[in-house]
């Protein structure tokens, strides 16, 4: 089992997404890997096109994921609570996450259409 490093669900697998670390730029300078689950992977992407089309503005802070200071933007978590059922919060990411995160969304879902959901 992994957790997302985003909404921190427990989950047999995560998607991996390369992000840049400052203060690890030097022992890491290729980047290190986050894992995030399928439903904080598509929510960070669809924050990616909001960006891209002009219809956020970024508000200054520190990300989520590579500790960045920088403009961020909200990306909508859906976490699971044991007492209130699922809780939406937002996790504020950086471009260059969402960028990433966008990147393994887009071969997430190749892959899906390549292999198909079910087993053979």
């Amino acid at each position: 089992m992994a957790d997302c490093d985003l909404c921190g669900r427990g989950i047999p697998t995560v998607n991996p997404v390369r992000v840049f670390r400052p203060l690890l730029k030097f022992a890491y300078p290729e980047g290190v890997w986050t894992g995030l689950c399928e439903n904080c992977l598509e929510s960070a992407d669809k924050t990616r096109v909001k960006v891209e089309k002009e219809e956020l503005a970024g508000t200054p802070g520190k990300c989520k994921l590579c500790g960045t200071k920088t403009d961020l933007y909200p990306v909508e978590l859906h976490i699971p609570n044991f007492s209130k059922g699922v809780m939406t919060e937002n996790a504020m990411l950086c471009k260059k996450c969402l960028d990433a995160a966008g990147e393994s969304y887009v071969k997430f879902k190749r892959e899906q259409a390549e292999h198909g959901h079910g087993h053979h």
